[in-house]
């Protein structure tokens, strides 16, 4: 840590209210001129990553991003996490290159929800912050990102070396608005290790569309998709498709689990519109959900939205009515995803804590147990604590009246320290009301001196232009 004098500091001052100006002034334009994601163009895989990136910024609380893998052609394949809960759901879209308007649904469906989590407010009746403090959301918005591009952009997207190939897979056309397949000429959806051998209508070999591969998991976006479920473990998934207003529920199910899938199915065609798929005995395999509900036997959904157009993508004038009905249906499942979650019983063990004095910064509801479909007792204020136990994101405490848990993502376990030390920050950081809690962004720094006055583990209380705020800081 390096020193230095009062003059210095006072030197410093003047780019720091500038820097918090402009960042400020720049926050209250960015929230005034709307959304981040538009629905009312065509999303490219270009814009999906910047919106992506922007909202990660936007939302640091609650959005975290990051690459599941590469395309053949050198495309990242983005994941989206959103909430704090230790159980998980799963939605994706565009495994259909056409089908592009899925990945739309899903980036709103991210932005939707972390705007209404910061706010606390509720989305059709489910409170958001809550339902995101129980399960967190992964996203895959565009599983097929070369096929996407395919669709959209044609061959010039693509190097000069691959375009005969492409043009022969598409029988000749430069038109590739009808284009399914990734730019293998393989279909996705076609590739997944449940019913492989028993598909229909497989083309030949390579084609814009319906042809499965040599072999399951062939292709790098099936295989990086595959490692992703197995590394999240989902409770539900979702492949979002287009078109028909339909809904696909069962793949060979488990008789055991027939009557708990097919109750979520009819919720899930209640609240879209959507039709259910009746099972038939002679079911074509090899999409994500039939590997999934095979794999797993947990329930999985395959929602086809909007209705059909011809051999293209759906027009743009067909998204607000599929997202009015498809807007909660991320919240809903999260809820049966935790409610699945917590009747396995998976990683609910009591652990020891560390530091036993548990920091309370704000009012907290006490629960008997630890998940909130247990009785609320009461509340507790902002205090210091005895920790006794936690599993996940809960605490044993003891409170006036006798033990009790609460729900705290973010624990101040331990105590803080004074201390007297100047930290030079070396990039742009940013300052909170509170530490560990990053819902409560008040500003930012550029990169300075500042002094510190207090410390807990690696947040420190610093001086700002506009008074004493947390930042995390490591050396």
């Amino acid at each position: 840590m390096n020193s230095h004098s009062g003059i210095s500091r006072k030197l410093w001052l003047p780019v720091v209210v500038v820097f918090l100006s402009v960042t400020m002034l720049s926050s209250i334009a960015s929230a005034s001129s709307g959304g981040i994601v538009k629905n009312d163009a065509v999303m490219s895989y270009e814009k999906m990553t910047s919106y992506i990136a922007e909202l990660a910024e936007r939302y640091p609380e609650i959005i975290e991003y990051h690459s599941i893998g590469k395309t053949p052609y050198g495309r990242e394949i983005w994941a989206v996490r959103m909430g704090q809960g230790e159980a998980t759901i799963f939605i994706n879209g565009s495994h259909h290159a056409r089908e592009w308007l899925t990945t739309t649904l899903n980036m709103q469906m991210i932005e939707y929800y972390a705007q209404a989590y910061r706010a606390g407010t509720n989305i059709e009746g489910y409170d958001v912050r809550k339902v995101l403090n129980e399960t967190t959301i992964w996203f895959v918005p565009m599983v097929n990102p070369d096929g996407v591009t395919l669709q959209q952009s044609g061959l010039k997207a693509f190097p000069e070396n691959s375009r005969n190939a492409l043009l022969q897979m598409n029988r000749g056309s430069k038109d590739f608005k009808r284009w399914k397949a990734n730019a293998q000429g393989i279909d996705l959806n076609r590739q997944y290790p449940a019913g492989w051998n028993t598909i229909h209508n497989n083309a030949p070999g390579p084609n814009w569309m319906n042809y499965k591969g040599t072999k399951p998991l062939q292709t790098k976006e099936n295989q990086s998709l595959v490692d992703f479920t197995y590394s999240i473990n989902p409770e539900i998934a979702i492949s979002y498709h287009s078109a028909g207003r339909i809904l696909y529920w069962n793949y060979m199910n488990n008789p055991a689990n027939l009557a708990r899938d097919q109750k979520l199915a009819n919720t899930f065609s209640t609240m879209t519109g959507y039709s259910l798929v009746q099972p038939v005995s002679t079911s074509s395999g090899g999409g994500y959900t039939d590997w999934f509900i095979s794999t797993f036997g947990r329930p999985a959904f395959t929602p086809e939205i909007g209705i059909k157009t011809g051999e293209s993508h759906l027009p743009l004038s067909a998204f607000a009515e599929e997202w009015r009905r498809n807007k909660g249906v991320g919240l809903w499942l999260a809820d049966e995803g935790y409610r699945l979650w917590l009747s396995s019983n998976r990683n609910r063990a009591e652990q020891p804590v560390e530091e036993s004095d548990f920091v309370l910064t704000e009012e907290r509801d006490v629960y008997d147990e630890p998940h909130f479909l247990s009785t609320a007792k009461g509340k507790v204020s902002p205090q210091t604590l005895q920790a006794i136990a936690k599993v996940g994101h809960w605490y044993k405490i003891q409170a006036s009246d006798g033990l009790g848990w609460i729900y705290e993502p973010y624990p101040l376990l331990g105590s803080e320290t004074e201390v007297n030390e100047t930290l030079e920050l070396k990039q742009v950081t940013v300052f909170y009301e509170k530490p560990l809690n990053r819902t409560t962004e008040k500003g930012r720094l550029a990169p300075m001196t500042v002094q510190a006055s207090k410390k807990w583990g690696e947040w420190y209380l610093v001086l700002t232009p506009i008074g004493e705020y947390w930042i995390e800081w490591d050396n």
